[in-house]
């Protein structure tokens, strides 16, 4: 079996239930198939470019839609944004090129960056009555620990 093939196969286990059903998402069912593998990326009358610049412009109103939802209402966002479901989004964003033997790119440490400061800023203002000078010099030290890596990163 080619790599390609395999790839195809893992992409069918894990998103099967997705790429089959007809309603919901911000994808048709041949899109889905498409971005699967599954079916080629041209169709009748479309180019691999066309294909890919609509896709590009679907995620893109997607994550603001996304957005749109979380300032929404808090109760709505609690039962659908969750570390569960936000997981898998995260690491496939973060380690796919990795496990596709794809170099790690500036991009990906830049939004791994970007986690870091994001997660370390919110939690620092939501528990600044129990953040000691202490913890605020770790807290510090990681972000500048991550800026480091970023710019060391960026240089090699």
């Amino acid at each position: 079996m080619e790599k390609n093939d395999r790839v195809i196969e893992k992409r069918l286990a894990r998103f099967s239930q997705f790429i089959a059903r007809a309603g919901g998402g911000m994808f048709t069912t041949k899109t889905r198939k498409r971005l699967a593998g599954i079916l080629g990326l041209a169709g009748r009358d479309r180019t691999k470019h066309d294909f890919w610049h609509d896709v590009r412009k679907r995620v893109k109103t997607a994550l603001v839609d996304l957005q749109l939802f979380i300032i929404s209402g808090k109760s709505h966002v609690d039962k659908v944004v969750t570390r569960e479901n936000l997981k898998p989004v995260v690491r496939t964003l973060l380690w796919h090129p990795v496990v596709d033997k794809d170099p790690p790119d500036r991009n990906r440490a830049e939004i791994a960056q970007l986690f870091i400061e994001e997660g370390f800023n919110y939690l620092r203002s939501k528990t600044s009555g129990h953040v000691t000078l202490s913890h605020s010099r770790t807290i510090e030290e990681a972000l500048d620990l991550s800026n480091y890596l970023v710019r060391h990163f960026k240089e090699s």
